[in-house]
């Protein structure tokens, strides 16, 4: 015998298998657009890290997924995002893509103090938002997916989601005892095993930013996308990950954004592959378009209901 291992016997797994057969392989929630639906699901447990160049909109995509899964499932977050801004900019992006409203005074929708105070409570009841008191501290990725447990344990309802944006806002190389780990590679091998067996443990999906070391460009000058060996430690994120996503713009002078695959585990969640999309500025929302039309999130899977949303001039500007 192997301390903590044993070889598998039918009473072991008969109960769970036939669970796993009468609910199905894993599949993750619908996210609102249909396009994107057979390429990427939210399952719970899972695992998602997002890459791409600067400016490509991979924290914008992201919490735009997040907030949709509060408003169709009633999901909660833990989000440790300081690449995104500040506690006022991240809150007002969220408001904002829940109304439609923006806070710049500049523009016509502009969103009024009760609407604010209405909504900030909203986003306080569906959005953890773990914030630095202390500019000096760091916290480690072990410490944050272990406060993720604790306040999925203690939280009524518990949480669904924990994300880290970006992986450079975190303090690495030490391990999860204190410990100094110099290579990228063990390190990796390490801390992405934690997460992996946490979020397989808790039911939680763990979402993970990380911004490439380069950005190639084609012989017209255009950004490529970024892979997952263009991370540092490329080949160990790659062999620990799960799904791996780039969220791409060849540039910042319009409004497509591309949402490539690049794995996919379980199959069953995720697929290989890239989907479109365009992103509306003024109401900072993202939609897809489906025979001409503009599909905007929506519960619904069969047929999508677009939002009633009068074309706007920033709609197709740069973002």
């Amino acid at each position: 015998m192997i301390d903590g291992f044993k070889i598998l016997e039918h009473n072991d797994v008969r109960d769970s298998l036939n669970d796993f057969y009468k609910k199905g392989a894993l599949r993750g929630d619908y996210l609102g657009f249909p396009t994107f639906h057979q390429k990427y699901t939210m399952s719970l447990p899972g695992v998602t890290d997002w890459t791409g160049s600067g400016g490509s909109g991979k924290s914008e995509f992201l919490l735009e997924l997040l907030l949709n899964t509060s408003l169709f499932y009633g999901w909660k977050h833990l989000i440790y995002v300081p690449d995104v801004g500040s506690r006022e900019e991240i809150i007002s992006i969220l408001i904002h893509k829940k109304t439609g409203k923006t806070f710049d005074k500049r523009y016509k929708n502009v969103i009024s103090e009760f609407e604010i105070e209405k909504e900030l409570l909203w986003v306080l009841h569906y959005f953890k938002i773990l914030y630095k008191e202390d500019k000096k501290k760091k916290i480690t990725p072990y410490q944050f997916w272990d406060y993720a447990v604790e306040l999925n344990k203690s939280l009524d309802g518990g949480i669904q989601t924990a994300t880290i944006d970006s992986w450079k806002d975190m303090k690495r190389y030490v391990g999860r005892n204190g410990e100094a780990i110099a290579r990228d590679d063990l390190y990796l091998e390490d801390v992405l095993g934690y997460r992996n067996d946490l979020a397989d443990v808790n039911k939680i999906h763990f979402h993970i930013v990380i911004h490439p070391l380069k950005t190639e460009k084609d012989k017209n000058g255009k950004r490529l996308p970024a892979t997952p060996y263009d991370l540092k430690g490329g080949t160990t994120w790659f062999d620990s990950g799960k799904c791996m996503i780039t969220v791409h713009r060849e540039d910042g002078t319009y409004n497509e954004v591309s949402i490539i695959v690049n794995k996919a585990k379980p199959s069953s969640v995720a697929e290989l592959g890239a989907t479109k999309f365009f992103f509306n500025k003024s109401i900072r929302k993202y939609y897809v378009e489906i025979d001409g039309e503009k599909r905007y999130a929506a519960k619904e899977y069969i047929k999508p209901i677009g939002l009633q949303i009068s074309d706007d001039e920033d709609d197709e500007v740069p973002f």
